[in-house]
């Protein structure tokens, strides 16, 4: 499989809602499917300062033998989260994806020690930092406190969210709109707006190659080149080597779906046009 730019590792190092949270709820950004926002600078800290540094090649499992026994936390490069079919059977399977600064793996069984019910594979080169599920207990222990403790049921509710989010896409949705709410969730974290000729654009970074697309959002390549032409006839769509653009209005109809999905007084509300998020969420690379 050819490797991707370097280009594609910087435009992943993009820390966008990586500061402070303004309280327990997390980030000012809005619940997307199969990307969730960066894990809280505290947390980030501790993985910086206590985890172990491990390099994985794409197509490596990061469990070997299955069963998860630590925390991952992503330094570079790209792993999925993947809920898979029976091993040598067919199916496309369901994945879900963490960039830099996001967790891949460890966040499901951390007290329990249950099967967690999925595999963890890099997608890329993959630099992570490592702590084992026990070792965690005591280095949280000197932290024992109610803010803590908020903070990391915080950071595990805003995945679970992320999660439902995205088994709700696949349970419900056609996949066009499938395909539209992986771009739109890679957008909000990595996209830029451009205007041309009174159209609006975002480009952002490929969520991956097209086999790892077609697994998030649980169809075959070849339906899924059958969604891509469609967008380049009727949205513009090009892929740009390891970069694609379309026209952001095209993500207005499962921009529409999340927002009323929901439903009224939501914590982070949508705003009514997704160029309006978009552009919202590139100025938080420029917030003190």
């Amino acid at each position: 499989m050819r490797r991707f730019s370097p280009q594609w590792f910087d435009a992943l190092r993009l820390r966008r809602f990586s500061r402070e949270w303004p309280g327990v709820s997390g980030p000012d950004a809005p619940v997307m499917p199969w990307v969730t926002p960066p894990l809280h600078p505290f947390i980030r800290k501790l993985f910086s300062m206590r985890g172990v540094v491990r390099e994985f090649e794409p197509g490596e499992w990061l469990f070997p033998r299955v069963q998860v026994r630590s925390f991952m936390y992503v330094e570079e490069g790209l792993t999925g989260r993947i809920l898979a079919s029976l091993d040598g059977q067919p199916g496309a399977g369901a994945m879900a994806l963490s960039p830099p600064m996001r967790n891949a793996s460890g966040n499901l069984n951390w007290v329990t020690g249950r099967a967690a019910i999925g595999r963890y594979q890099a997608l890329s080169h993959v630099r992570v930092r490592e702590i084992r599920h026990s070792e965690m207990h005591d280095i949280l222990k000197p932290w024992v406190n109610q803010d803590v403790f908020l903070l990391v049921m915080g950071q595990a509710e805003l995945i679970n969210l992320s999660d439902r989010m995205g088994f709700a896409v696949l349970a419900l949705l056609p996949a066009m709109e499938r395909l539209k709410a992986l771009f739109l969730s890679w957008a909000l974290f990595y996209g830029r707006i451009t205007e041309e000729s009174g159209r609006c654009w975002v480009r952002f970074p490929v969520p991956g190659r097209k086999a790892h697309i077609a697994q998030v959002i649980r169809t075959s390549l070849v339906t899924l080149d059958s969604l891509l032409s469609e967008l380049r006839a009727g949205a513009g769509y090009e892929r740009e080597g390891d970069f694609c653009r379309l026209e952001a209005s095209a993500l207005q109809s499962v921009h529409d779906w999340m927002h009323h999905a929901d439903g009224e007084g939501a914590y982070i509300a949508r705003p009514k046009r997704v160029e309006e998020m978009l552009l919202a969420a590139e100025a938080e690379d420029h917030a003190d």
